[in-house]
């Protein structure tokens, strides 16, 4: 019977989940650190040195509730989210692997954050085109930011992805564009609009494919690829220049003005998360909120004053 009490055991456990999130669930790796820590937290917690020795099996919904009650005093509701999705996971895997005799995920509830049920910003489609309007494509700085520009603002990818883009994950007849996914992660195509692939193809006839380094974006000096943070800093720029508020990391505002502009235009959830590349559809929930054009449709007018 197997129990968490000694250090390497925990070690372990952990090592086999994280191991479950990366190959299986398909998480990328920072969630897969933050939910690993989230759950050493708990394991440590039962398995105190002067407690005596915890088997797996005994874990309870009252244990994993007096937990998160307990985090609660440490931890906002959107860390305390996290942490609540991370033990659900984990029991799910505890299932799974023959470490529990039944999935007691069920046993913690939706914890509210007020905060994420704010709209998300966005830019209107006129501020999009204002942006875009914001790049001098006589230069090469100015088509290749144009290009990264679009990727985010077209395809809604993150920063990373856009940044890790090479110049093989182009299918240029078959008009797709592939996400090479690290260890642990879900490769994903998306459809390559017209649109990108002409202003890739712009920026390209000025940068060459020459050297060694087989990515997409680099720098003007030394012909090294960009970094996350570069790619982001480069909208946030942009962004600027178009009078759309101040410089900075701002590659997501455009990810998200991706996704709300798709469900204003009818598009469900589930394409949207695909799109996105969501692991799960709660994440997307948020987009339900903005589909403003469907909001005034199902509105009931107000009902007129009753004449005497």
């Amino acid at each position: 019977m197997k129990t968490i009490a000694p250090v390497s055991l925990i070690d372990q456990v952990l090592d086999e989940y994280q191991a479950h999130l990366l190959n299986v669930a398909g998480l990328q790796p920072s969630t897969c650190q933050k939910w690993t820590f989230f759950v050493r937290l708990f394991l440590n917690a039962q398995a105190r040195p002067k407690a005596p020795t915890w088997d797996l099996r005994q874990l309870t919904p009252r244990v994993l509730l007096d937990f998160v009650l307990q985090q609660s005093q440490h931890y906002p509701p959107g860390q305390l989210q996290s942490l609540a999705s991370a033990l659900r996971s984990f029991c799910r895997f505890l299932c799974v692997t023959d470490r529990q005799d039944r999935d007691l995920s069920a046993a913690l509830p939706p914890i509210a954050d007020h905060h994420r049920e704010e709209l998300p910003s966005y830019l209107s489609p006129a501020q999009l085109d204002g942006l875009l309007r914001a790049f001098d494509r006589r230069t090469r700085v100015g088509k290749r930011d144009y290009a990264l520009v679009l990727c985010l603002a077209r395809l809604g990818l993150r920063a990373g992805e856009v940044a890790h883009l090479t110049l093989d994950d182009l299918g240029w007849r078959e008009g797709w564009l592939r996400l090479s996914a690290p260890k642990g992660r879900r490769q994903r195509q998306l459809p390559l609009p017209v649109e990108v692939g002409r202003a890739i193809a712009a920026y390209l006839r000025t940068a060459g494919t020459a050297g060694p380094s087989r990515a997409l974006f680099r720098t003007l000096r030394g012909n090294r690829p960009l970094s996350a943070a570069w790619v982001s800093h480069r909208a946030g720029a942009a962004l600027a220049r178009a009078g759309l508020g101040a410089p900075g990391k701002r590659a997501h505002l455009l990810r998200r003005t991706f996704a709300t502009h798709l469900v204003q235009q009818g598009a469900s959830l589930k394409a949207v998360a695909d799109l996105l590349g969501h692991a799960s559809l709660n994440t997307t929930q948020v987009y339900a909120k903005v589909n403003l054009p469907m909001l005034r449709q199902v509105a009931q007018p107000w009902p007129a004053e009753v004449q005497p």
